[in-house]
């Protein structure tokens, strides 16, 4: 302000206070009382500029809650307790089978313990008689190889039930009686039924899928990025994603997995997201919008776009000297994000700037430009 008093107008007062001339170098002048009002100011500050990158992509299930539930053996389905949607419990049973595989298998087990207790009888009646050299040395081994058989009968017949999902405690121990052939299929996590493959009366064969479970409240969402882009984008990166059944709401999540490899035709890099999805708005196989927020740089001078004016050739801001004076100055500007842009050159940190009421300065400059007079 000190400077541009000692510049003189040909009416030979200061510039400054020229109605006529102060257009000169930029100048305007405006009532003080709408400073406020009409006009803000603010101070210049440094933050963060947002890229972002725009992406489509597909809503996919997290494939690490997701499983395909089948019989380890054949069986025929008697009761089927789920249907398509349904929400299930880890454990909660699914289905009850028929197999005469295990029928089979549980009538051997229940036969191997019989016999290895009728041997281990045995083996201790001769080990007791031989001590009292009542029998020969080859019946006592005799009865002992009897009886390790029986526990090595018993314990592969033990882990055979075992390798068709039966548990020690629930089923290798069920109480003397008739021997079942019935089975159940359990939930291993809580979830929701996707895909029922499986009928009351079916015959289903070993490791056919019967049931597909996925937990919906943790979805992924896999999109592509250009090679170009790929070194911007990190795990860990936000996403905001929208899908067109839900237009006013937007979702959050992060990038957790980056592709290896880029599609030889596409020039693409497959990208996943991971995002909350406890609402269960959002379901496979949707079509995603992705905003990927890739970098932040805090060392950038943001104004809001109404800041910045121009005259077709120049892009200009307005800082305030006092008595109502306001300053044109020249930026050069950059990247556009969220209605601010970055000014790349011509104000610094803690320089007051008008960021509102800038075109009406505009007009008064215009308007002083074509005036007559000077104030002395």
């Amino acid at each position: 302000y000190e400077e541009l008093l000692k510049k003189q107008c040909e009416h030979n007062v200061p510039i400054i206070k020229c109605d006529g001339c102060r257009h000169e170098i930029g100048v305007v002048k405006v009532d003080k009382s709408i400073i406020g009002e009409i006009i803000t100011i603010k101070d210049v500050e440094l933050s963060g500029i947002g890229v972002t990158l725009k992406a489509t992509g597909e809503i996919g299930p997290n494939q690490n809650r997701f499983v395909v539930v089948s019989p380890r053996m054949p069986g025929v389905a008697k009761e089927v307790l789920v249907d398509w949607g349904d929400r299930v419990k880890k454990g909660q049973v699914l289905a009850i089978l028929d197999s005469i595989e295990l029928g089979q298998a549980r009538a051997d087990y229940k036969k191997a313990k019989a016999m290895l207790k009728l041997a281990k009888k045995n083996y201790q009646r001769e080990k007791s008689l031989y001590r009292q050299n009542i029998c020969s040395k080859k019946q006592f081994l005799e009865a002992e190889t009897d009886y390790e058989q029986a526990q090595i009968e018993l314990k592969a017949l033990r882990e055979r039930l075992k390798l068709m999902g039966l548990h020690e405690n629930s089923m290798l121990n069920a109480p003397e009686g008739n021997v079942s052939s019935l089975f159940t299929i359990a939930a291993p996590f809580d979830g929701t039924v996707i895909e029922k493959k499986v009928a009351v009366g079916e015959l289903k064969d070993a490791f056919t899928p019967i049931v597909t479970i996925s937990d919906l409240t943790h979805i992924w969402v896999w999109f592509d990025i250009y090679e170009k882009d790929i070194t911007k984008v990190k795990v860990g990166n936000s996403v905001i994603i929208s899908v067109a059944s839900y237009p006013d709401e937007q979702f959050e999540g992060l990038v957790t997995y980056i592709g290896a490899t880029v599609n030889e035709k596409t020039r693409t890099v497959k990208v996943r997201a991971e995002a909350d999805n406890s609402h269960e708005k959002l379901k496979p196989g949707m079509f995603a919008k992705v905003l990927l927020q890739v970098e932040t740089r805090g060392d950038s001078i943001m104004l809001p776009e109404e800041a910045v004016q121009s005259d077709g050739q120049k892009d200009f801001v307005f800082v305030p000297l006092r008595e109502g004076l306001f300053l044109r100055r020249d930026v050069n500007l950059g990247a556009r994000v969220d209605g601010y842009v970055k000014v790349i050159s011509g104000l610094n940190r803690n320089d007051k700037v008008v960021v509102k009421g800038g075109f009406l300065l505009k007009s008064e400059i215009m308007k002083e430009k074509f005036g007559e007079g000077c104030a002395d």
